[in-house]
């Protein structure tokens, strides 16, 4: 499986163009799912979403590790019919022409007891939430893109080496870069209701992991499959067995020579002629 419904929506990640395997889904209630993926560290990913019928303005909030890395609106489909149905979010917006895109990075770990504090209170990490909720349009202008700046940034974290959580990923911003400048559709509004209409959760940690967590089930060749045989071929082998230790019992065994167990013959006198009875003392 690699994507998460929730009523008309569905969402996925794909990693550098690749859709991303999702493991343990659950469905909290019928507006929430959680799920589990491997990321892979370096590699740039992408967080996806569509709306089959769009039959109402949605306004989304992608969330990165506890940070607010991106929010836009998808409009209905009987106002804006050319407007898309899937939308894919990679990148952070930096400026009105420049961005930063999303990155799956190694924590860096230290044994500097200045980062201890990190045992207790690790920073927030592993987790990217996408939440859509109903929107009441205001104002509709199409225009050069506008980047609102103030926005907090995905850079490196350390922890201590201590840490249970040493050896996972986080979400970095990479490198900026210059793209085109735009013209967009600048919409202001605001979001409806007591809660989003959807709320996907794709918690991250490295393949292996997961693996050694039990989120992912191990591979065939790690497997181990005890083959079941037929009950009469079972009988067969062990009466076989049964019949070679009665042979082994009917055998008669050697005596053991005891200390006066000499060997004995008749051999003859020179001296006095006589036939006379030989001890053999060899074998002593």
């Amino acid at each position: 499986m690699s994507n998460v419904s929730i009523s008309t929506f569905n969402a996925w990640v794909t990693i550098e163009g690749q859709t991303c395997p999702v493991f343990a889904l659950k469905h909290i209630n019928r507006r929430s799912a959680m799920c589990w993926i491997p990321s892979q560290e370096g590699k740039k990913f992408s967080v996806n979403w569509s709306n089959s019928f769009r039959e109402k303005p949605v306004h989304a909030e992608l969330s990165i590790d506890g940070v607010v890395c991106s929010t836009h609106y998808m409009l209905d489909l009987l106002d804006f019919p050319d407007d898309p149905s899937a939308i894919g979010i990679s990148y952070a917006t930096t400026s009105d022409f420049t961005r930063r895109d999303f990155v799956f990075s190694a924590i860096q770990v230290t044994d500097d007891d200045a980062y201890l504090y990190t045992l207790d209170s690790p920073p927030t990490f592993g987790t990217i939430q996408l939440e859509l909720w109903e929107a009441d349009i205001q104002q509709i202008e199409r225009a050069p893109f506008q980047h609102r700046y103030g926005s907090d940034v995905l850079e490196g974290q350390t922890i201590h080496e201590m840490s249970k959580k040493a050896g996972s990923h986080h979400v970095t911003f990479g490198g900026e870069y210059v793209v085109p400048r735009a013209t967009v559709n600048m919409v202001t509004g605001i979001r409806k209701g007591d809660a989003p209409l959807a709320s996907f959760t794709f918690n991250y940690r490295p393949f292996d992991i997961l693996r050694a967590g039990g989120i992912i089930p191990p591979s065939p060749s790690q497997t181990i499959v005890v083959k079941s045989e037929p009950v009469d071929d079972r009988i067969r082998d062990l009466e076989a067995q049964i019949a070679l230790l009665r042979a082994q019992k009917a055998e008669p065994s050697r005596p053991s020579r005891q200390k006066n167990d000499f060997k004995t013959h008749w051999g003859h006198d020179s001296r006095s002629g006589k036939t006379v009875q030989v001890i053999d003392l060899t074998d002593l």
